[in-house]
């Protein structure tokens, strides 16, 4: 695996592969966008390019140099504008998402990772660690804490090895999957 890097905007559309490819099969995004097809060619690829727009705008967008893995951080409390190219109902599980999110995040200054993907076939090996690492480091010589949902228990165990703790009880869309907000102070 190459190391990892600021990701270039010129890059955008290989980083929106990316995370398409890694967050495919999440329970989350089964729940937001539950048509396999329409995730992976319409839904996926237009809330990626409208998160990554406000990654490379106002954030961080981290990738390897390979290409396996990505990952967008945001300061916290961003406006949430709607996407273009979702359905109504993809928009109204969105919506209620992104409502409870906001409703437990902490307050700021923080960088919030959202969206932390490997391809799969590279998960397991500690590239999400890596690509993590990167970011924090970051955020620690900036004296700036950072803040994710985990939505799956391997997630939650990466995240506890790097710093992370529980920022209060896990919370879940109605009919949707358990997402386990976390904080983490600078180190």
């Amino acid at each position: 695996m190459s190391d990892v890097r600021a990701a270039d905007p010129s890059e955008v559309d290989t980083v929106v592969e990316v995370l398409v490819e890694a967050f495919q099969d999440d329970p989350m995004s089964r729940w937001v966008f539950p048509d396999a097809g329409r995730r992976r060619a319409v839904s996926h690829p237009a809330f990626f390019g409208a998160l990554l727009e406000a990654g490379f705008a106002a954030g961080h967008v981290d990738v390897t140099g390979d290409h396996t893995a990505a990952v967008i951080w945001l300061p916290a409390g961003g406006d949430d504008e709607p996407i273009e190219g979702l359905d109504a109902a993809e928009a109204d599980r969105l919506g209620v998402l992104l409502g409870l999110m906001a409703a437990v995040e902490p307050a700021g200054p923080l960088w919030h990772a959202q969206f932390v993907g490997v391809r799969p076939g590279h998960q397991g090996r500690g590239i999400g660690g890596r690509l993590l690492r990167h970011g924090l480091d970051r955020a620690d010589a900036e004296g700036v804490p950072t803040y994710l949902e985990a939505s799956s228990p391997d997630s939650t165990r990466l995240y506890r090895r790097l710093g992370f703790r529980d920022h209060g009880p896990a919370f879940r869309p109605p009919g949707g999957p358990p997402m386990q907000p976390m904080r983490r102070p600078p180190a």
